[in-house]
């Protein structure tokens, strides 16, 4: 049985905070039955800081479309995927379902009110969120209160490299997509979720070299669009003094085409632990 796509209304009570019973419920009412059993080196990585069990209730916050929510939920009992935007719940769908992956519920909602009672999960993961949310801080101690005493958290992000001015760095990432808010630096990353209550166990970075062309093609743009010809314009401006932070370089090519940019992505897997 396919994943459904849950709203919030659906799930609320009088206090707009449901129990996880009740969601479970709603999961096992629409597959009919209730869930089965069932690792792209992000994927693994998370699970494996996460360190899930088969036992485990999972929620993977702002879930997007589904990446770390099929993930997690090979390796635990179920796993509640949630985020604000129904286009990526629907990709999520698509996901867990062409992968026989039934373990999923899908809700759609803020991740600074989520509608789950205090404790419910036993593991939390998000992935790549963080620089989308207008307020992370708000959405990280949500996650603190819905995980119970000991329960795991994984998460990884992009973060700003030292020595990188964080306003280039940021303006780059946001002539590309606009629905970029703010990435962190590589310290501010552990402490926002030391200050939600959080004790983190590990980090580890990852540096990810990308090639331009296939990072604005991602994001949906082609050279004659705008966004394409300011996010190479950013970029090429820091050529020279690397102020974003990711170091760009020009690689050979026909003459007659726009050189190919490649640059790195810094990345910052984390760990922690809800004492």
């Amino acid at each position: 049985m396919a994943s459904t796509i849950i709203t919030v209304a659906t799930m609320k009570g009088g206090s707009g905070k449901s129990t996880l019973a009740s969601c479970l419920a709603v999961h096992w009412h629409l597959s009919g039955r209730r869930t089965t059993i069932i690792d792209a080196d992000p994927q693994r990585s998370i699970a494996r800081l996460a360190e899930p069990l088969l036992t485990d209730v999972g929620l993977d916050l702002a879930c997007g479309p589904g990446t770390f929510t099929v993930a997690l939920a090979r390796k635990t009992k179920l796993v509640l995927g949630f985020d604000l935007t129904p286009a990526l719940l629907e990709r999520a769908r698509r996901k867990a379902s062409a992968e026989g992956v039934e373990n999923v519920a899908l809700i759609c909602g803020d991740a600074t009110a989520l509608p789950f009672g205090d404790g419910s999960f036993d593991v939390a993961v998000c992935g790549y969120s963080l620089h989308h949310m207008s307020e992370p801080r708000l959405a990280i101690e949500e996650l603190a209160r819905v995980l119970r005493p000991g329960g795991r958290l994984a998460m990884v992000d992009l973060f700003v490299p030292d020595g990188a001015e964080e306003e280039t760095h940021n303006g780059v990432e946001r002539a590309r997509d606009a629905s970029h808010t703010n990435t962190l630096t590589r310290s501010g990353f552990p402490r926002l979720i030391e200050a939600a209550g959080f004790r983190v166990r590990s980090t580890e970075t990852l540096e990810r070299p990308r090639l331009f062309s296939e990072w604005m093609r991602i994001a949906g743009w082609e050279p004659e669009d705008p966004h394409w010809r300011e996010t190479r314009r950013r970029m090429e401006a820091t050529l020279s003094s690397d102020a974003g932070g990711f170091h760009p370089r020009l690689l050979a090519g026909p003459s007659d085409r726009e050189p190919e940019i490649e640059f790195t992505q810094s990345c910052l897997f984390l760990a922690a632990v809800k004492p």
